[in-house]
């Protein structure tokens, strides 16, 4: 079976674009199929068959909607009914990676769909404004004349649509439970010593994950706590307030303080992250109730405690494995206290995350999910 990614936003390596494509990729080369990856024309990420089709990527989609007006949101959106058309030519299913680019859905809008489609959620329920996105997304939906073949959606979490409020088009199917495409992980190594203390932020500086708090908490954690922080920012960002945290970062005078302000290579990410002691994972209660954490998951493989937001699908994981703590404040003392706690007993800590990452690992992988998506194909 010949496959087609389609990634709109994979520019660099930064974040879950990379990771969730290439290893999508791998899994289904390794069941024997065939796989083209289409991606953003000023993308830096190197991938084997890769096609540089999509717009460039150089504004966030939210500040064309709220400064620019919507040309060059339509320009985009004819652009990718393009691709989807040179796709559908090429290969037996075409699969979008990331599900709520509205860009996305308003080229299938326009487009004439003859081959399966499958589009992949990472955060279910997305908040925009005062109403969940994805029951926008879905309205939406019931404007899509009807395709030839269904619109197959998949999520990670376990939900229930009815208990949603999800009124689904009869040719769109939702599959809860989906596996998320981890990128290999690397063999546990031994823990750092104390001396060698650190606490770990990956992934690009975002509200979502509270990124002005780690700041604060930098600023105030003792001097024998180290901090590795991934600071690059995403093309085109504009919160004002994580620029301002940026910048306030940049000036804190530590001795241990890693700041990565560039893009890292698989190999340099895994590198960078078995240095850590413990993993950053207190994002937003709201956002990461709906959203897996491949973070978590890259944690755990490497033995790596977390400390994590209660009510998110992290802490569920954290209760129901251990290897890590779950917060239910985000004040700073109770944050150092949390990191102090699992630094006196790093040796069970790391074990439960090692035993924790086993288990996730194994299920959570390229092969998984495109056995999960050929399976559902075929229904």
């Amino acid at each position: 079976m010949k496959v087609a990614i389609i990634e709109p936003h994979l520019v660099d390596y930064t974040g879950h674009f990379y990771s969730f494509v290439s290893e999508l990729k791998r899994g289904f080369e390794e069941l024997g199929d065939e796989v083209e990856v289409f991606m953003p024309q000023n993308s830096k990420a190197e991938i084997t068959g890769g096609k540089m089709f999509l717009p460039p990527v150089f504004l966030h989609v939210g500040m064309l909607k709220k400064y620019k007006g919507y040309i060059p949101f339509l320009i985009d959106t004819i652009k990718i009914r393009g691709v989807i058309k040179v796709a559908q030519q090429n290969s037996h299913l075409l699969i979008f990676s990331t599900a709520d680019d509205l860009r996305i859905l308003n080229a299938l809008a326009i487009a004439k769909i003859i081959k399966p489609v499958v589009l992949y959620f990472h955060t279910f329920m997305l908040l925009w404004n005062k109403k969940p996105k994805s029951l926008r997304l879905f309205e939406f939906l019931t404007r899509i004349k009807i395709p030839r073949q269904p619109l197959n959606f998949l999520t990670t979490i376990d939900m229930d649509c009815e208990s949603n409020g999800l009124k689904i088009p009869t040719y769109v199917r939702l599959f809860p439970n989906a596996p998320y495409p981890l990128n290999n992980p690397v063999h546990l190594k031994e823990p750092n010593k104390d001396d060698d203390f650190y606490i770990a932020y990956t992934g690009a500086p975002v509200r979502k994950k509270n990124f002005t708090k780690l700041v604060e908490v930098i600023s105030f954690a003792p001097e024998n706590y180290g901090f590795i922080v991934q600071c690059n920012l995403p093309v085109g960002f504009y919160e004002p307030d994580i620029l301002d945290a940026v910048r306030s970062l940049k000036g804190i005078k530590r001795e241990k303080i890693i700041l990565l302000e560039s893009s890292l290579s698989k190999e340099d990410y895994y590198k960078t992250l078995n240095q850590s002691s413990i993993v950053w994972c207190l994002y937003d209660r709201d956002w990461y109730k709906w959203s897996i954490s491949g973070i978590l998951l890259e944690a755990w493989s490497l033995g790596k405690p977390v400390i994590t937001t209660s009510g998110t699908w992290m802490a569920k994981q954290v209760e129901k494995y251990g290897g890590g703590i779950v917060l239910d404040t985000l004040e700073v003392q109770e944050i150092l206290k949390a990191i102090e706690k699992i630094k006196a007993d790093y040796a069970r800590f790391s074990a439960e995350a090692e035993a924790a990452g086993r288990i996730l690992c194994g299920k959570n992988n390229g092969v998984a999910l495109a056995r999960f998506i050929k399976d559902i194909v075929r229904k």
